[in-house]
């Protein structure tokens, strides 16, 4: 099953849904190894030691970046804030600092949080980055040591 699930998919899934907290259940997105947030975190390291070129080495300085104005953006619940966000994750990409697909990822989620009344969709969007980082952290740090 971990074969079926890629970033591509997940970002389909965030757009068909209804709303973020529907699809983001910390039940897919949290275990390690079958996780989203792993399978993802794992995805962007495998893409860029396939292809260097068009797949930028996704580091946890630039993930922590986004993810401290996430983390303020879900924590006020302040949309004017996450309207903002759009530019600086297209900079970002831009700037090869993330790679297009995690960029989708991300745009997905803001489309549904831009939309919402749910203050659980905002939560569910902070907890999911939160694996994120973490998992990334995780298989850097393994990466390193073997």
């Amino acid at each position: 099953m971990n074969n079926e699930i890629t970033i591509e998919s997940i970002t389909k899934k965030i757009n068909d849904a209804n709303s973020l907290s529907e699809v983001l259940d910390p039940k897919n997105f949290a275990p390690s190894e079958n996780g989203w947030a792993y399978i993802i975190a794992k995805q962007l390291k495998e893409q860029h030691e396939k292809n260097r070129k068009k797949y930028p080495e996704f580091k946890t300085t630039q993930l922590r970046k986004i993810f401290v104005e996430i983390k303020e953006i879900c924590q006020s619940k302040n949309k004017e804030r996450l309207f903002l966000l759009y530019p600086k994750l297209a900079y970002s990409k831009g700037r090869k600092l993330i790679p297009e697909n995690f960029y989708l990822l991300l745009v997905a989620c803001l489309n549904k949080l831009k939309t919402s009344e749910n203050s659980k969709d905002f939560d569910r969007f902070d907890e999911f980055v939160s694996a994120l980082v973490a998992y990334n952290k995780f298989i850097e740090s393994t990466k390193k040591e073997g």
